[in-house]
């Protein structure tokens, strides 16, 4: 029950982030990033989701915020630095922050472990 309703509350996080978006410089890409990691925390929280699913989106994740991240690090705040780069450090920590969940689903128990949808029905 718990995995349930923590699932449950990080999708809402992410659609929340996704709903903050629509000003940004490339909003279509950023709401749908944070819409897809909203579904699959409900997916893998009620055991939908194979793991090669959360490994995938992990390791999207956190190679995208190697690219994302700035040239240089001027903090998350604006006013404090060039705002290229803020929000290329803010870009980057949201991708880390959705690896981060996506890793923990994936080495958490309750996930589906490699079945495929034949593998269930015979069992």
């Amino acid at each position: 029950m718990l995995r349930k309703t923590i699932g449950i509350i990080l999708c809402l996080l992410f659609i929340s982030f996704a709903a903050m978006q629509y000003n940004d410089p490339d909003p279509a890409l950023w709401i749908a990033i944070y819409v897809v990691a909203g579904i699959i925390c409900v997916l893998a929280a009620f055991g939908k989701l194979p793991l090669v699913v959360m490994a995938v989106a992990c390791a999207a994740c956190v190679v995208g915020a190697f690219i994302v991240w700035p040239e240089k690090y001027e903090g998350l705040e604006v006013g404090g630095g060039d705002i290229k780069n803020i929000e290329e450090a803010r870009e980057s920590l949201g991708l880390l922050l959705i690896g981060l969940v996506m890793f923990l689903y994936a080495i958490l128990p309750g996930r589906i472990r490699n079945e495929t949808p034949t593998m269930r029905a015979v069992q």
